[in-house]
């Protein structure tokens, strides 16, 4: 049969090809697409180059969107003093999303005491940039769904944007079903324990965006990049060298290689 066209005959064997052959396509480059949620449980100390730490975060946030969690003294311990209103100032010009910090004890503290931080958060941290809570210390268990949704419910009244819930470990999947928190940290232990680990099936029926996992003990750049490559379906990631017992009071050792592993893209295979 003559072709109608060059072109026709050119699309008609393209088709008849396809549909013999399958050729393999090549790995395709997908960016991170990831954020770093960052425990900045160390002091402004402004005054002292070398020891400031908090104005490197802020430089990194030109190439990551970095969430950072305030701690002053294991929760507010009152209003900011000068130093914390400093780091806080920074943070805020380079647009970094900051979480305050408030220890829930497992469901065990007082709902009452966890607001009056909450209180102390809205009216001191609030007006200078804070934008969310971190509650740490969250029970996994269902049962204690009501006490932590109170507590959301609450904050987001106080003029809270974000509630980011801390369990580090598997939670029920009921605080997804219910949305409560706008983002869990379903992994928070060493690395080593990190390589066992299997993430719970919940984690593909529901956007990356509400996970959240941090490492520690990660021996170096090479395998904080093979944290992240693992951590396909989780949206934050942070990964540090330091252990316990302070294991988030320093950047890594490799921050500034940390956060260029987020600019670059990393292979998927299909």
């Amino acid at each position: 049969m003559r072709c109608l066209s060059k072109a026709l005959c050119v699309t008609f064997l393209g088709l008849f090809l396809s549909g013999c052959f399958w050729v393999r396509p090549e790995p395709s480059l997908s960016p991170v697409g990831k954020k770093i949620l960052l425990p900045l449980y160390i002091y402004p100390m402004w005054w002292d180059a070398d020891l400031y730490k908090w104005d490197e975060v802020a430089a990194a946030a030109r190439d990551v969107e970095i969430w950072a969690i305030i701690n002053p003294a294991s929760g507010p311990g009152g209003p900011p003093n000068s130093d914390y209103q400093r780091g806080i100032a920074d943070l805020r010009a380079a647009g970094i999303t900051m979480l305050g910090y408030v220890w829930t004890n497992y469901g065990a503290k007082p709902i009452d005491d966890v607001k009056n931080e909450l209180d102390i958060y809205a009216e001191h941290f609030l007006p200078l940039g804070l934008s969310g809570i971190f509650l740490d210390g969250v029970n996994s268990s269902a049962s204690l769904i009501p006490y932590y949704a109170e507590l959301e419910s609450y904050a987001r009244e106080k003029g809270f944007r974000w509630v980011v819930l801390n369990p580090g470990t598997t939670i029920a999947e009921e605080y997804l079903a219910q949305k409560v928190g706008d983002v869990i940290v379903i992994f928070e232990d060493n690395y080593t324990n990190f390589l066992a680990h299997t993430f719970p099936d919940y984690v593909g029926r529901y956007p990356s965006e509400r996970f959240a996992i941090l490492i520690w003990g990660v021996p170096g750049l090479a395998e904080a990049r093979e944290a992240l490559a693992r951590a396909q379906k989780i949206g934050f990631i942070h990964c540090t060298d330091d252990t316990p017992p302070n294991e988030w009071d320093t950047l890594p050792s490799f921050w500034e290689e940390w956060v260029e592993l987020f600019r670059q893209p990393l292979y998927y295979l299909p």
